[in-house]
């Protein structure tokens, strides 16, 4: 820390001693010298030192335990995938085998809805054609006229 304020003392005089002369650069070096080695100084050198050591101290361990988790992590992981592929294999099974009994059980059921939907869909287009057959016979009646007020029909059997 006491070079740290060494040198910013030393830049400090530098700039302003390069614009006042030598007299006064030697003025500006002895301030800094004496800023330097005041008590004060001393006291915030050895603050800011203590507070980088506990950081220091702080940031070991954090990469200590980091580095720790991050050796564990790969068995987790696996450990983490068995225990999700065994448990998703379980359920499958179950709900493969539970599938298959609703088919069996219900395939009966299936194929009879199945016929008796063909019945019905059938019994509906004799329906259709019966409705049809009596639509036809209700328009040909024996009045049927058609009228010809321009005697279409005479000129176009003749021609």
């Amino acid at each position: 820390m006491k070079r740290v304020m060494f040198v910013v003392g030393l830049g400090a005089g530098f700039v302003l001693g390069a614009r006042a002369g030598r007299e006064r650069y030697d003025q500006i070096v002895e301030v800094t010298k004496k800023v330097a080695q005041s008590d004060t100084a001393k006291r915030a050198g050895e603050f800011a030192q203590s507070r980088l050591d506990d950081a220091s101290d702080s940031i070991a361990r954090l990469t200590g335990t980091i580095s720790e988790q991050s050796r564990e992590l790969p068995t987790r992981l696996v450990h983490t995938t068995e225990s999700l592929r065994e448990d998703l294999k379980r359920r499958y099974e179950e709900i493969g085998e539970s599938i298959d009994e609703v088919v069996e059980r219900n395939r009966e059921r299936f194929d009879d809805a199945v016929e008796r939907n063909l019945e019905k869909q059938a019994q509906n287009l004799i329906a259709v054609g019966d409705l049809r057959e009596q639509s036809l016979d209700d328009l040909a009646t024996e009045h049927d006229e058609m009228i010809d007020e321009g005697h279409a029909d005479e000129r176009n059997l003749r021609e």
